[in-house]
């Protein structure tokens, strides 16, 4: 029996090294799931400034992975229109899931006080690469890989109450 534990993280790979070195012989409770919602770091710099960028998340993400540990990832909210790429980037180091989502109600949740062309260019990025159009492309492209849970905010728009995975 014992506890289970989910780690949510935007990792930085020393404390990822540092737990998994720390808690080895735990790694059958433990599931780490980073959050990566694009490859482009510009695109990380701007909407979760100070987080680490790309190349640091997947580097932890490898490193949990090769330590033996369970391994998923939240592409909730996906950031730019590269999703399908970025899912196939990071599914050789996933063992469990990778979460698909879409930016809920950005206008309303995201303060927009003072913003000009550059930062209504990035959030125009993300309202395009989101429509009802591009959410089914992009559930065309990977509704048949088995990592892959679609959260709400692409179920709605897809028609589909639940993942059924068969195998």
């Amino acid at each position: 029996m014992g506890n289970e534990i989910l780690i949510v993280s935007k990792p930085e790979l020393k404390c990822i090294k540092r737990i998994c070195d720390e808690f080895g012989k735990y790694k059958d409770k433990i599931v780490f799931r980073f959050t990566i919602g694009s490859s482009d770091n510009e695109v990380l710099k701007f909407w979760e400034p100070g987080a680490t960028d790309f190349e640091e998340r997947l580097a932890s993400l490898k490193y949990a992975f090769d330590m033996g540990f369970e391994t998923s990832v939240s592409c909730e909210p996906f950031l730019d229109g590269n999703i399908v790429e970025l899912f196939h980037k990071l599914k050789p180091y996933v063992k469990d899931t990778i979460w698909i989502g879409r930016m809920n109600k950005v206008r309303t949740r995201v303060d927009m006080t003072g913003w000009g062309d550059f930062e209504l260019g990035f959030l125009a990025k993300v309202e395009d690469n989101q429509t009802d159009v591009r959410i089914w492309e992009i559930y065309e492209a990977l509704k048949d890989e088995e990592k892959v849970r679609w959260k709400d905010s692409v179920k709605g728009i897809v028609g589909i109450e639940e993942d059924i995975r068969v195998g």
